[in-house]
């Protein structure tokens, strides 16, 4: 088990999750054509996990991996195999959105909005996780 705050992720259940996903919209849509640079890059898309997009937002002196989905059933699913991650859009601003968002540079908080925009859901992903994300890993969006 991976702990990731208050939440518990069972690890065998990611991996088979990973491997049976489908695609989700491109959310690249407004990626850098850049080589991939993790010193430059303040956002990049990390590909997709249990369904959702995953991206890497700068902030402060860190970086934190975020989920977003607006799929009630990809939550239901998670919620369903005890992969309780997801937190309402509201419940994740007031717990942890707005600090964040603080610690943004303009340019990472208006992708950090579109990404907010477009989804009902939103969880925090332990980076270790991301290593079995599907996709265009590390596609430096801002």
């Amino acid at each position: 088990m991976v702990q990731t705050g208050t939440h518990r992720i069972d690890q065998s259940r990611i991996d088979e999750q990973t491997q049976n996903q489908a695609p989700v919209n491109d959310p690249t849509d407004y990626v850098d054509d850049e080589p991939f640079d993790r010193t430059q890059c303040k956002v990049y898309y990390a590909g997709v996990l249990l369904g959702a997009n995953v991206f890497w937002f700068h902030h402060g002196s860190s970086g934190t991996y975020l989920m977003f989905t607006d799929s009630d059933q990809l939550v239901d699913r998670a919620q369903n195999r005890g992969a309780n991650i997801w937190l309402a859009k509201s419940d994740f601003l007031n717990l942890l959105g707005y600090d964040l968002m603080q610690q943004m540079e303009p340019e990472v908080k208006e992708v950090f909005a579109r990404r907010l925009d477009s989804a009902n859901y939103v969880a925090v992903v332990d980076d270790s996780l991301t290593t079995r994300a599907i996709g265009a890993a590390n596609d430096c969006v801002r």
